[in-house]
């Protein structure tokens, strides 16, 4: 897996300009890549591939959002996400695959 890096100055810089947004880790479900109460950056124009980790919005419970890896994308273009963790991890293993409307950003760095 690989590591997050930290974030740039000019990452910091971009939170202000609304081009980047906050999100603070929740739970156990990344770890170790991420751990509960972690900061990270998230680019909400990044294109998303299979490996990157994302914010995406929980397909059930709709006030929730979480921090997943895209495991696999499927032929209808729904995405696969997975926790690093998959023993402590509310995943797509339980809700589905999902659509990209879901998908909220492409986690960049840690704060």
């Amino acid at each position: 897996m690989k590591e997050l890096p930290e974030a740039s100055l000019f990452d910091i810089a971009l939170i202000f300009l609304g081009q980047r947004f906050r999100y603070i880790v929740e739970g156990n479900s990344m770890f170790p890549t991420m751990r509960d109460g972690e900061e990270v950056l998230v680019d909400r124009n990044a294109e998303v591939k299979v490996g990157d980790i994302v914010v995406a919005k929980h397909p059930i419970e709709q006030t929730t959002e979480v921090v997943k890896r895209i495991d696999r994308i499927n032929e209808r273009g729904h995405f696969f996400l997975i926790g690093d963790n998959p023993d402590d991890s509310n995943d797509s293993r339980h809700f589905g695959a999902v659509s990209v409307e879901y998908i909220k950003g492409k986690v960049i760095s840690r704060l």
